[in-house]
């Protein structure tokens, strides 16, 4: 197998468990060595600040048990061995789900690799849309 096969299948992997809503699988997949952020402003924080550790580990298990994402599909992924990187167009209905609010929305994923595991993500959302439904911020 090509490291790009490994690291297709390796996405697809943890999205099919984070989709379920499995929180532990999810982290055992990505691996301990992984940052996350969702690019956009500073206010989103900590979602916006890229995150490891600890802290990684804790805004994973959040954005799992808040967003119900089993309604997503994976529209496509682009692997570039030249750069270990992952690029994965996502989209369907989403869930918060303490307010029940559901929408459809789209969001990319780019995910860095190193030896094999994923090193750092970031997510690309309609952020105005996370913040308002997730009540990080209120418009008028």
């Amino acid at each position: 197998m090509t490291a790009k096969h490994d690291m297709k299948k390796l996405v697809e992997e943890i999205y099919a468990v984070r989709d379920r809503g499995d929180v532990e699988a999810t982290l055992a997949l990505i691996g301990d060595d992984c940052t996350f952020r969702m690019a956009g402003n500073t206010r989103l924080s900590p979602f916006s600040t890229e995150l490891g550790g600890h802290d990684f580990r804790q805004v994973i298990a959040q954005l799992i048990t808040v967003w119900d994402l089993s309604n997503i599909n994976t529209t496509r992924i682009y692997v570039d061995e030249d750069e270990n990187m992952v690029f994965a167009h996502r989209e369907g209905e989403v869930r918060h789900i303490p307010s029940g609010v559901s929408f459809y929305t789209e969001f990319v994923d780019k995910i860095h690799f190193s030896d094999g595991k994923p090193v750092k993500i970031v997510e690309f959302v309609d952020t105005l849309q996370v913040a308002e439904t997730s009540q990080i911020i209120q418009i008028a």
